[in-house]
């Protein structure tokens, strides 16, 4: 059968599993077209935001009340990872364009966009998280990626998000490089038979022992790749600027969405693909998930910018995540990730909902533009130390519930010294959030008065710092939510 008619066939019999990728897409494709463009012109340009918001939403139905299958050529798959993990990106999305209705009201053009690149970036991300072929992966990370390269340097006048996008997308290429020189070297280890991942493992595992060393490389070329996607040290090097340089609400954005898909494919790659031949991968994936704890933390103690200071603490949590990962029981690990993410997202929707308003005040890059808060605006100052003290792990707060399951998992997989490495870290890290709450309640507040707070502001921050005061109380609720997440 001729590969454009195999391709029909696949569209009309599998269509069902990829409903809201292909939402996001016509409602794009909508967006950006001269028909599109022409039915909305005289639409305000920030009303882009409803049409983007409401692409997602219809996304998320679908994703929720799609049926679970296996679909185009054995390349993609519905089970409870694929639906748990793209609410996960959905929701990202929408806090992200939730994020960014100041500093998109302020441009004169290029809105539409902006929400159109946003939509697309996770079309990929929807499609990544159920992707069950090295292929199918590839591209889906490509079309994530791409979008982000040039949402980070969407602010065309400022002269660092220029910096940052160009080098996020030197680097990007490079690992999306590795990465398919990695599924090269797997697909002639299995004699060029199959890249799908069910296969593969299967293939992997009785291939000849002179083909050792090229699946070892392989592997670990994969791995690399992977570990770049997720900005795990030592691939981190694009993040601090790239967080650094790109919009705020695109900083927030890449902090979650990109990270929940990516560690999805990597529980799918390393839980189904690679699981039969785990020594190959589970000592370099232990070294990069110990270092991503130590160095993250440990490089954002001297960070005076607090977008970057996030950023590197971010490192540290996909160091965490990565116990997930790692895993010998799949499902469990995906639940537990999956859990902590959740939390995750929650977080650091709220610390940069505030990094954001403060930014309207031409503050809100640097530590010390906190002083004062306390008197400033005291509740505000509340809701950021609800934020900080969440993202270091304290109880009650549910960052504590989050880092408890996911430990909790570690130790009884027997990652018992990366489990102190963990511990030791999240201890550590407690100093530098903690800064941010000194220097908003014992440092003196500068003369200038505080700007009102808008009130899709107050409502972003107040939804946030409540669901982490009052979300342990809901854990057994939480518990049962990722109970639904599972390997197919």
């Amino acid at each position: 059968m001729p590969f454009a008619q195999e391709l029909w066939v696949s569209l009309q019999n599998d269509s069902r599993l990829v409903l809201p990728v292909l939402a996001l897409w016509f409602i794009g494709t909508l967006m950006l077209w001269p028909f599109g463009s022409l039915l909305l012109k005289r639409m305000p340009k920030d009303k882009w935001a409803i049409v983007a918001a409401a692409a997602l939403l219809l996304s998320g139905w679908y994703a929720i009340n799609s049926p679970e299958g296996i679909g185009f050529a054995n390349m993609f798959c519905v089970d409870g990872v694929t639906k748990g993990f793209q609410v996960l990106c959905i929701i990202a999305g929408l806090l992200t364009i939730a994020l960014g209705q100041k500093q998109m009201g302020a441009l004169k053009e290029h809105t539409v966009e902006y929400y159109a690149l946003i939509l697309f970036s996770i079309s990929g991300m929807l499609l990544l998280v159920g992707a069950t072929d090295l292929v199918s992966i590839y591209f889906s990370i490509e079309l994530m990626a791409l979008c982000i390269y040039i949402l980070v340097a969407y602010l065309r006048t400022r002269d660092r998000g220029i910096e940052a996008g160009i080098k996020y997308f030197l680097l990007g290429a490079f690992s999306s490089g590795i990465l398919l020189f990695g599924i090269s070297l797997l697909f002639a280890a299995t004699g060029g038979t199959t890249t799908n991942l069910e296969q593969l493992g299967r293939a992997i595992a009785l291939a000849p022992g002179n083909h050792e060393l090229l699946v070892f490389t392989g592997i670990l070329m994969v791995l690399i790749g992977f570990a770049f996607k997720v900005a795990a040290v030592p691939f981190h090097m694009w993040s601090p600027d790239a967080y650094e340089g790109a919009p705020t609400p695109i900083t927030a954005f890449m902090s979650m969405a990109p990270k929940a898909a990516a560690l999805a494919a990597f529980i799918r790659v390393f839980g189904t693909g690679f699981n039969g031949v785990s020594e190959n991968w589970a000592g370099p994936l232990a070294f990069i998930a110990a270092a991503s704890m130590i160095l993250g933390n440990i490089a954002a103690f001297r960070q005076q910018s607090l977008k970057r200071m996030l950023a590197y603490s971010s490192i540290g949590h996909v160091g965490y995540m990565l116990l997930g990962v790692m895993s010998r029981d799949a499902t469990g690990g995906a639940q537990a990730v999956w859990l902590y993410m959740m939390i995750y997202l929650i977080m650091q929707t709220g610390a940069f909902a505030v990094v954001i308003y403060m930014q309207g005040t031409e503050e809100g890059e640097r530590i010390d533009d906190f002083r004062g808060m306390g008197r400033r605006q005291p509740l505000l100052a509340f809701a950021m130390m609800v934020f900080m003290l969440s993202l270091a792990g304290i109880p009650p707060l549910l960052g504590f519930f989050g880092k408890f399951y996911l430990f909790k998992l570690a130790i009884e997989q027997g990652f018992v010294a990366l489990t102190v490495i963990a511990l030791l870290t999240s201890a550590a890290a407690a100093y530098y959030y903690l800064n941010v709450v000194a220097q908003m309640y014992f440092k003196d507040p500068p003369e200038n008065a505080p700007a009102p707070i808008g009130a899709g502001a107050k409502i972003l921050i107040a939804a946030c710092s409540a669901a982490l005061i009052a979300g342990a109380a809901f854990g057994a609720w939480m518990m049962e939510w990722a109970g639904i997440i599972a390997l197919g």
